[in-house]
């Protein structure tokens, strides 16, 4: 199996990478259509409405559009997904509201910035917080989007990353401090005035303004110059003759200055260099309509970044496998005794217990770690993230386990109760010395296929702030840029983890004990 796992790991090492011309531009000119993917629960930048993806950047988006002579198609998905759907092709950019980083550029090229933002602090209205020293102190949390340049400005200040609660979205974070959870949320301050306006009052955002000043850029492949050149060019124009500044003006809620055109020009450099050559050619591709065959997407992989990261995702793996085994130990047992509730002669427990399965089983998972963690706050429970995340999953775990022993109890010939009353024991004892050793032994091979699927489940815990694997997996793969690398490691070591207990499933199928 081990042997199997390395063969497996040094294929995807050895996997070449695929060197193919720049024909960026002249793809997404021959298939008229630039699709963009974007996180849309990032207001004003883009969010949905009435099923369509709208805000800062959509507008922007559709304008590019028109300057390069193409249909803007927008892929609304989750922000861990967008870098890879560049990588692969999926789609040609990603527009939404992404922070130009050194790491970033490393496996991304970036346009000239289009958007100059900056960290700010949201907290309780009544509070102090206004700096990130403040939540230095021991005791103090920030909520933050995993990922994003929030988190890594709060590192950066000095919060340690255990005390960074880290969430799929901006406003899980700022339900966290409304559920006084964590002290304060930091993110962009135009999307976090815009969804405290929305629907946050008891919420304000700290005085004093950005803590840290960024540069938005819009992501493409980092070998798509022509792309790229293509890109700079109509932001310009975009800029200077008006439009840009009616978009922000629409959406910013403030009028877009010469002040403003200023600071973009003077880091319009920020971006991917782009060749002196490729700038003339992409303005004549502009203009004329070029031509030429779509061709498959590149696989690089990337060993230095793999080996660097093998250890973080590691220590993921053990949080996935402690997740598991708790929530075995304590899901376990209590399914049994909802499948001896539903098999007992008590009628309103029997109700009870019935109810119980039915509205977990009819519920997603990720929902009911929502409730837990979110919506019990309002009725005043309170949990921290691994005491939510164990909850869900082992409520969730009692109750797929106690089908499966109700199933196996019923699969016991009544003949063999009967005959336990008849040498004298109690309906209890028979079901202890009689119905259940069997039962075990039944139950044995669907249990640990529950196991199995189980351990994958649990990687749906990180909308609590868990960093379990595919969490790790999620935020490497956004730092880096580089997705491939990243989540085909975290699939071999699920497998690495997965292999053992479907081989014993394997065998209590084929070799049952006795």
């Amino acid at each position: 199996m081990l042997r199997s796992l390395l063969a497996l790991l040094t294929l995807c090492l050895a996997l070449p990478t695929l060197a193919r011309n720049d024909d960026s531009l002249a793809r997404v000119k021959a298939r008229g259509v630039l699709k963009l993917a974007t996180d849309a629960t990032y207001p004003p930048f883009e969010y949905m409405e009435n099923g369509k993806v709208v805000g800062f950047d959509a507008e922007l988006a559709a304008e590019l559009g028109r300057e390069l002579g193409v249909q803007v198609e927008l892929v609304s998905m989750e922000w861990s997904g967008v870098f890879a759907a560049v990588e692969t092709q999926k789609c040609d950019l990603v527009i939404s509201g992404v922070t130009i980083t050194a790491e970033r550029k490393k496996g991304n090229g970036f346009t000239r910035p289009y958007f100059l933002s900056g960290q700010v602090i949201a907290r309780k209205k009544g509070t102090s917080f206004a700096k990130p020293s403040d939540i230095l102190p021991e005791g103090r949390t920030a909520a933050v989007q995993q990922e994003t340049t929030g988190q890594f400005a709060m590192e950066k200040a000095g919060v340690p990353k255990e005390r960074l609660h880290r969430f799929d979205t901006l406003q899980d974070g700022l339900m966290d401090v409304k559920n006084g959870k964590s002290d304060v949320a930091v993110g962009d301050e135009p999307a976090l005035a815009e969804i405290i306006r929305k629907g946050y009052p008891e919420l304000e955002l700290a005085p004093g303004g950005p803590f840290v000043e960024e540069n938005l850029g819009i992501v493409a492949k980092k070998d798509a110059l022509t792309l790229l050149a293509a890109l700079n060019l109509a932001l310009e124009r975009i800029v200077v003759d008006g439009r840009y500044a009616r978009i922000y003006e629409k959406w910013m809620h403030k009028p877009f200055t010469l002040a403003g055109i200023a600071k973009l020009e003077a880091v319009k450099g920020d971006g991917t260099p782009i060749p002196a050559e490729l700038l003339t050619t992409a303005t004549k591709a502009v203009a004329v309509e070029a031509g030429a065959p779509a061709q498959g997407g590149a696989l690089t992989i990337r060993p230095k970044l793999l080996l660097q990261s093998l250890p973080l995702l590691l220590k993921g793996a053990l949080l996935t496998l402690e997740l598991t085994l708790i929530t075995l130990v304590l899901g376990v047992p209590l399914g049994l005794g909802i499948a001896l509730v539903r098999l007992g002669r008590v009628a309103p427990l029997r109700t009870l217990a019935i109810a119980y399965v039915e509205a977990v089983r009819g519920t997603p998972l990720l929902m009911q770690i929502y409730v837990i963690y979110f919506v019990f706050p309002a009725v005043g429970i309170s949990l921290n993230p691994f005491v939510a995340g164990v909850m869900a999953l082992s409520l969730n775990a009692a109750a797929y386990a106690s089908e499966i022993f109700r199933a196996g109890i019923e699969s016991i010939d009544t003949g063999q109760r009967e005959a336990a009353r008849a040498l004298g024991m109690t309906s209890g004892q028979a079901m202890r010395f009689v119905i259940l050793p069997q039962t075990f032994q039944r139950v044995l091979p669907p249990l640990t296929n529950e196991a199995v699927a189980l351990l994958k489940d649990s990687s749906l815990v990180s909308v609590v702030a868990l960093t379990e694997l595919m969490r790790v997996g999620k935020e490497l793969a956004t730092t880096a840029g580089a997705p491939t690398t990243i989540y085909l490691a975290v699939a071999v070591i699920y497998l690495a983890m997965t292999l053992p207990l479907t081989a014993i499933v394997r065998r209590l199928e084929t070799h049952p004990l006795k």
